[in-house]
């Protein structure tokens, strides 16, 4: 009995504690430390330590995590979004590709057409009068400027 009473105050004793440390500085400048003084004017440390919380670790790594998770949701969307921006860009640029393209053939159709007309209701054709086809070159000339820029 007496030697398992011996045993559990020598565990309660080392329990609270802690080891010493010494600090000294050479004659190169060098800062040293170590558990027993080297040299005489060495200095003892007073450093605390206390038990690891591991449930306030834990919650922190799980804070940390979830931090870590949001930004790369938000990274992710960023991306999709940039991704579909990209595409809608690139679907218009075709787009007014396409409509300058068009616009350039149907004014070379209009500029080489020695007469210009209009389909009537019946069929037939109303050609169309110098200031007539002037203007609708003119017209096919703004649509070139709108979609090729």
């Amino acid at each position: 009995m007496k030697k398992l009473a011996l045993i559990l105050l020598g565990l309660s004793l080392s329990i609270g504690a802690s080891a010493a440390v010494w600090m000294w500085t050479d004659a190169d400048g060098l800062v040293h430390y170590s558990d027993y003084p080297a040299v005489q004017d060495a200095v003892l440390i007073d450093i605390e330590s206390r038990p690891t919380d591991r449930a306030a670790i834990a919650e922190q790594r799980r804070e940390t995590i979830a931090l870590e998770r949001e930004r790369q949701k938000g990274d992710r969307l960023r991306r999709e979004a940039d991704a579909k921006e990209g595409a809608e860009q690139k679907e218009d640029r075709d787009l007014a590709k396409a409509n300058c393209e068009k616009a350039r053939e149907i004014y070379a159709t209009y500029y080489d057409a020695p007469r210009l007309y209009k389909p009537t209701a019946d069929g037939g054709r109303e050609y169309l009068s110098g200031p007539e086809m002037d203007a609708l070159r003119a017209k096919a000339q703004g649509n070139i400027d709108e979609w090729c820029g």
